[in-house]
């Protein structure tokens, strides 16, 4: 796939092995991930008969680049953004950083990728925390979520909580969002009023309404949200992959925490 200049597609075959590591039902995770896959193959032999903005999803999924400075010099969304939340992974020899934004007045969800070699520093354009104004050129898509920063201002300290939403109404904006481009691998969820459970060996956030969600902990955030929560509900923001919460940041009593 790699030679065949795929690598999107390369990857997403290579994460298969990791899966029958993953645990419980992981037969259900990988029968869907061998779906998607299929489908971005069927999708891509019919390309033509595809709509632009989905024809972007294909190209997008199957690993090809778009020249950044032409879509710099189209227009952006102007709004005040709020920086959510930051997670550094590597992949191959690079560093991704994969930054969170919502629009105060859109609304909408915002992606910014950053990417270095392992040698070198990754020089991170925004923090999580902060807020700043300015214009983001979204990429092409039928669910748009990726973006460039074409102009900001100085960035300014998040003073207030986001108004987050309902495990419910999380679970209907994902499925809004894969119904528009199914090869979505991360979607943002922040919810609000949730509290941390852990039952059964399984880390949970229940919302008002009773409706639990999974999170994953990783090394010992499990427990710092349950301390930062106390039993009392909590705003929590972080990364959705389709069966598990990746936490990124917490909101405890107005007071912004980076996990």
């Amino acid at each position: 796939m790699v030679d065949a200049q795929a690598p999107g597609l390369a990857r997403r075959l290579r994460d298969l092995a990791g899966i029958p590591a993953s645990g419980a039902n992981w037969q259900e995770r990988l029968l869907a991930q061998l779906g998607k896959i299929h489908l971005l193959g069927q999708a891509y032999r019919r390309i033509e008969f595809l709509s632009p903005e989905t024809q972007s999803d294909v190209r997008t999924a199957m690993g090809w680049t778009q020249e950044q400075e032409e879509l710099l010099a189209s227009t952006g969304v102007q709004d005040e953004w709020l920086v959510l939340g930051q997670r550094i992974e590597e992949e191959e020899k690079l560093r991704v950083a994969r930054t969170w934004l919502i629009g105060q007045n859109t609304s909408h969800p915002a992606l910014l990728l950053q990417f270095a070699h392992v040698s070198q520093r990754l020089e991170l354009q925004l923090v999580p925390g902060t807020r700043v104004r300015g214009e983001l050129v979204f990429f092409p898509g039928a669910f748009p979520l990726r973006v460039l920063v074409k102009t900001r201002t100085a960035a300014q300290p998040l003073l207030d909580t986001p108004c987050g939403v309902t495990v419910a109404d999380a679970f209907d904006a994902y499925a809004e969002a894969i119904t528009h481009n199914p090869w979505l691998e991360t979607f943002p969820l922040l919810l609000r009023h949730v509290i941390p459970l852990y039952d059964k060996e399984k880390w949970l956030l229940r919302d008002d309404a009773n409706d639990c969600l999974p999170f994953a902990s990783n090394g010992n955030s499990g427990w710092q949200i349950m301390a930062l929560s106390g039993g009392r509900p909590l705003t929590v923001f972080g990364e959705w992959n389709g069966s598990t919460l990746f936490p990124l940041s917490v909101w405890a009593e107005e007071r912004f925490v980076r996990l």
